[in-house]
C-alpha cells in the first residue's frame, strides 16, 4: 500500500516541492556537484515518468457517457449545409468518424465526433 493512501508521509511531495523551490544552483561553485546534482535530477525525472506511465495504463479506462449516436449521409448533410449527394461523394477520409462494415454497406458518422470536428472548424 501506498504511503499517500494510509496516511504516512502524505506531507512528503509538498516538503519536497518546497524544499527544491527554495534551493539555489546559482549559489554552487563547484561543476563537479552541479554535474551530480544534474545526474541525480534526471534520474529522479525519468523514474517519475515512468511511475505516471505506470499509473495511467493502470487506471481504468474512462465509461463511456452514453450510447454512441450514429447518423446517416442525409443527417450528416444537414449538419453541414450541403447536399446528401455531396456528402455521399467526399472521400471516406473527408469526415471523421465514419464507419462502414464493408463496401457497399451503409455508411454513418460518429455524431459526436462530427461535431467536434464542426466546432474546431469553425473555431479556426
Amino acid at each position: 500500500m501506498s504511503g499517500v493512501a494510509d496516511g504516512n508521509g502524505s506531507g512528503r511531495p509538498q516538503r519536497l516541492a518546497s524544499i527544491l523551490h527554495r534551493f539555489r544552483v546559482d549559489r554552487i561553485d563547484d561543476p563537479i556537484l552541479l554535474d551530480q546534482l544534474q545526474e541525480a535530477a534526471l534520474d529522479f525525472i525519468s523514474r517519475t515518468v515512468v511511475q505516471q506511465r505506470f499509473l495511467r495504463r493502470m487506471a481504468p479506462p474512462p465509461v463511456p457517457a452514453g450510447p454512441i449516436e450514429w447518423i446517416d449521409a442525409k443527417e450528416l448533410a444537414t449538419l453541414l449545409h450541403r447536399s446528401e449527394s455531396t456528402v455521399r461523394h467526399l472521400p471516406p477520409d473527408a469526415i471523421p468518424g465514419r464507419r462502414q462494415a464493408k463496401k457497399g454497406y451503409r455508411v454513418e458518422w460518429n455524431k459526436q465526433i462530427v461535431l467536434n470536428w464542426l466546432a474546431e472548424c469553425s473555431g479556426q
